[in-house]
């Protein structure tokens, strides 16, 4: 066991022989009861005594996604519970200077209704071991309670809940992570997908900017809901409500019920696989939130090759290509004949171009005015494996992260080829967040 003083009292964490973990520490007041639909609150008061920080805190309420167990080496199913305001901390335990870490904050995705801290995806115990930095992910709410206009239905309620969430974590890690070896002027965002869109939202808000040295975005780009959407959204959820639980205060509906009423409002728009975000970033007049916004400090993006293939892996599993028209028009994007949408193979294409690529390079020449940008794009597959054949969404986490373990879960078999990849990956990426500075201006990890 390892012990941290803080301003707020004795952190118990775990020690192991080159790291210390330190999981579900408290970085909010629990968004139930009368916060329930509100923006997260720092904590103000102290604890007695040591909080135990040797176990993940509960999980943000939402839908089963059988992604996670594909990206994972352990059958395990957490707890959900909307109180579930939580962080976890990597620190190496051999850092033996008196300098302070350079930190990452990162942020994980699943299109604003899936993801938390406590997926193996996640755990970056091979990022601290091999460079000395601090990583820590936190939980923040997803679906509706973190991403519906709640002031729609309420004035005195909040929207951009998550946002408030991720903002009251970053406060609270500027605030302590010195305690734990930090620095707190030399903080990192990264994120990926929802997590890459959740930073590029973040970095608008002045608040926000003076906390955060650099930003590394992976295979997201935002486009936020328009304040006038938003409200028709939360007035099609508040109708859906009326007809389940017309009786039922919104304060006391069950976690159970806000689930059905999601599922409801999903089925509506119809099967999109999360090409077409129904929760995502508002913007509104307290968070002006635009797309291809000028950032204010060095941005290191990229993006996958394929990443439209981990959508649509088969021809069972394509969007009917009526409905997929349907989910383009809403998204505002070009609209191709059925003729070109109707195999899997055109449907990946698709999605890869004008949901990934064709984004990317508009937003980094428009990044690329104000501030200094670098690019990656990431390239490695596994041709002889039928789950690894190409370069698509996600897979590049695994080597940022360097749980290949998770690879050769899947059957696959692990090289010093892909050891070396991923260690360069991880190297590159401290120590961009240690200097803002990369030796090319675009990289290909392969």
């Amino acid at each position: 066991m390892t012990v941290v003083q803080t301003k707020l009292g004795k952190i118990r964490g775990i020690r192991y022989p080159n790291y210390d973990v330190f999981k579900g520490i408290p970085f909010a007041q629990p968004p139930i009861d009368t916060q329930r639909f509100c923006h997260a609150q720092p904590i103000t008061s102290c604890w007695t005594g040591e909080l135990d920080a040797t176990c993940f805190g509960s999980v943000p309420l939402q839908p089963m996604n059988t992604l996670e167990s594909f990206f994972s080496v352990r059958d395990i199913l957490p707890v959900q519970d909307e109180d579930c305001l939580t962080l976890n901390i990597w620190r190496p335990s051999n850092h033996k200077t008196n300098t302070q870490l350079p930190v990452i904050f990162y942020i994980y995705g699943g299109s604003f209704v899936n993801g938390h801290s406590a997926q193996d995806l996640y755990q970056p115990d091979m990022i601290v071991q091999q460079e000395d930095v601090i990583v820590v992910t936190c939980n923040y709410r997803i679906g509706a309670l973190g991403f519906l206009d709640w002031s729609a239905i309420n004035p005195s309620w909040d929207s951009n809940n998550g946002l408030s969430d991720l903002i009251c974590a970053l406060q609270w890690i500027h605030t302590h992570i010195a305690a734990f070896g930090g620095d707190p002027t030399h903080i990192t965002l990264m994120g990926q997908s929802a997590g890459a869109m959740s930073i590029q939202a973040l970095l608008q808000l002045p608040s926000v900017q003076l906390y955060v040295h650099n930003a590394v975005m992976l295979s997201g780009i935002l486009e936020p809901d328009t304040a006038q959407y938003a409200k028709q959204k939360a007035y099609e959820f508040q109708a859906l409500k009326q007809n389940l639980a017309p009786n039922t205060p919104w304060e006391s509906l069950t976690s159970e019920t806000l689930l059905l009423l999601m599922s409801e409002h999903q089925a509506q728009y119809g099967k999109s696989k999360g090409l077409e975000m129904l929760y995502q970033p508002i913007t509104t007049h307290n968070m002006p939130i635009k797309m291809n916004a000028p950032l204010p400090c060095p941005i290191w993006i990229g993006v996958t090759t394929a990443e439209g293939d981990i959508y649509i892996k088969n021809e069972q599993k394509i969007i009917p290509p009526k409905q997929f028209q349907y989910v383009l028009e809403r998204t505002g994007r070009k609209i191709p004949p059925i003729h070109n949408i109707t195999t899997a193979q055109q449907q990946r294409n698709f999605i890869t171009t004008y949901y990934f690529h064709e984004p990317f390079h508009t937003y980094v020449k428009a990044l690329s005015q104000h501030t200094t940008v670098y690019t990656y794009t990431f390239d490695w597959s596994h041709p002889t494996h039928p789950l690894y054949h190409s370069a698509y969404h996600i897979l590049d986490v695994l080597f940022w992260f360097g749980r290949l373990d998770i690879i050769e879960a899947q059957g696959a078999i692990i090289t010093e080829h892909e050891r070396c990849l991923s260690q360069n990956m991880i190297h590159d990426l401290c120590a961009f967040a240690r200097t803002s500075h990369l030796p090319y201006s675009h990289i290909i990890y392969q």
